[in-house]
């Protein structure tokens, strides 16, 4: 009995264990963009107060049009955002908008690229090539 006992609270430990971390890892976030800063980071409104959202794995030239390339996709929209972690006061994380995943929709723009291939975006990568070889998008303009 004793042996049962320990094998329950084992499993039901090992079980709490994986709940939490899935839940503090990976934490979906659901607000309305209320700013866009650059290329890759917005405002959100959540829960009452605003969280900076910048998005993960994914870089873009800080120019005005790739801004506004941002902002057409999400400027007054009400978004997810998929936590990846938190940075000097940034969620870092993947950003959806109805329901289409607004990085890839940057990549596919030649607005942004991906800055490594473990993420969602590996697949798009015969898509991307470099922009900034390319000068596609916003590399266009150097």
């Amino acid at each position: 009995m004793l042996i049962k006992l320990s094998r329950w609270f084992l499993g039901a430990l090992l079980l709490q264990l994986a709940v939490g971390l899935q839940a503090a890892h990976g934490q979906e976030y659901v607000g309305k963009v209320d700013h866009v800063y650059d290329g890759q980071t917005v405002r959100i409104f959540y829960r009452g107060g605003q969280i900076r959202v910048r998005l993960a794995a994914l870089e873009t030239r800080d120019s005005q049009e790739a801004k506004q390339a941002l902002a057409g996709l999400v400027a007054g929209k009400t978004v997810r955002v998929r936590e990846v972690r938190w940075e000097e006061g940034f969620l870092v994380g993947y950003l959806m908008v109805d329901e289409k995943d607004v990085g890839a929709e940057l990549v596919r723009a030649g607005q942004a690229h991906f800055t490594t291939t473990d993420t969602p975006y590996a697949g798009l990568q015969p898509l991307q090539g470099d922009p900034r070889a390319g000068k596609l998008g916003t590399w266009a303009q150097r």
